[in-house]
């Protein structure tokens, strides 16, 4: 408890007593306490963010939308604790258990992005996993029995990417979204032995890049792009939609499915799925569609052969490359 204190710990006590206690006690939400929170972490003060929040709750624990927000704060320590050199008081691994905590509180309040964000929670503690015991143990975890279920649709976005991604090959993943969605329901990783990267994370964070290097078999002291030359002389690489090009070597690049290929593809016998997504659209319930919507807009920028399919799907709104 003395290292909570002395960095945000009396926040970090208020949240881990109202979500251990019970609490049922309400003062009136303040509708505008999350926005005014957003908007100091924009600002650069976080920590004072993170503060008025904790107070907030302490009185208010039924705003969703303030759970959210701190759960997202949070996240980003997290990842701050990251680009720090895994230095900092707390660590990784205790803001992830806070934002956790706090998205399950917003997940119980039904707030939209909840089960989303909750689920980035989960994937970065396997990041964290992987930098400390490897991707052979790290990249194949399973997500915890008790973390929600992200919306049906990007899970069907993940299963789509890694079908467009050869069996043993590198995806290069260039969202969040993106990301969570191959990870999220990880059996087609695992069978197809495809392993996944985040560009920006490998060129910024020496302890992920160490590991993947060691997962994929290049020295961790080669830059993003050259260490990627060398793979794609040995395995496929694919480029996700969303995927940074200025990180990817300058090699000729086949449109496959939603990707982008290193390699000459045999088409197979796996269909792209649309179920979830038709389903979803029809009662227009989340937020998370237009960011998918994005992912198979910006596939068809690169592959003209998915139109046939998008058109199917979207019906009067094409996408924009696929529009006359």
């Amino acid at each position: 408890m003395r290292r909570l204190l002395r960095q945000g710990g009396s926040t970090l006590a208020v949240v881990s007593a109202l979500c251990n206690s019970g609490v049922h006690a309400q003062a009136a939400i303040d509708p505008n306490v999350a926005p005014r929170a957003a908007a100091l972490e924009r600002s650069g003060e976080r920590q004072m963010a993170i503060d008025l929040l904790g107070r907030y709750l302490a009185t208010a624990p039924d705003d969703g939308r303030a759970w959210f927000q701190l759960g997202r704060f949070y996240l980003l320590d997290a990842r701050d604790w990251h680009l720090q050199g895994h230095r900092g008081d707390p660590d990784g691994l205790l803001y992830l258990d806070f934002a956790a905590t706090a998205f399950d509180q917003a997940v119980r309040l039904d707030v939209d992005s909840g089960a989303v964000y909750r689920g980035l929670a989960e994937l970065e503690r396997s990041v964290v996993l992987v930098e400390d015991s490897g991707w052979s143990i790290g990249g194949v975890s399973r997500r915890p029995a008790d973390a929600p279920e992200v919306p049906g649709f990007i899970v069907e976005l993940g299963a789509n990417l890694l079908s467009s991604c050869p069996a043993g090959g590198v995806l290069l993943v260039g969202t969040d979204l993106e990301a969570l969605s191959v990870w999220y329901d990880n059996r087609d990783l695992r069978s197809r032995e495809i392993l996944p990267i985040r560009p920006d994370r490998y060129a910024t964070d020496s302890v992920y890049r160490r590991r993947m290097a060691e997962a994929v078999g290049v020295g961790p002291g080669l830059p993003v792009r050259n260490a990627l030359a060398d793979v794609a002389a040995r395995r496929p690489l694919c480029l996700t939609p969303t995927a940074d090009m200025a990180a990817t070597p300058p090699i000729v690049w086949t449109p496959f499915r939603l990707t982008r290929v290193s390699q000459t593809v045999d088409a197979g016998q796996d269909a792209l799925s649309f179920t979830q997504l038709l389903e979803a659209t029809r009662q227009a319930g989340s937020a998370w569609l237009q960011d998918v919507r994005g992912v198979y807009d910006s596939a068809a920028r690169f592959n003209a052969l998915l139109c046939s399919s998008l058109l199917l799907v979207f019906g009067d709104t094409p996408p924009p490359a696929c529009r006359p």
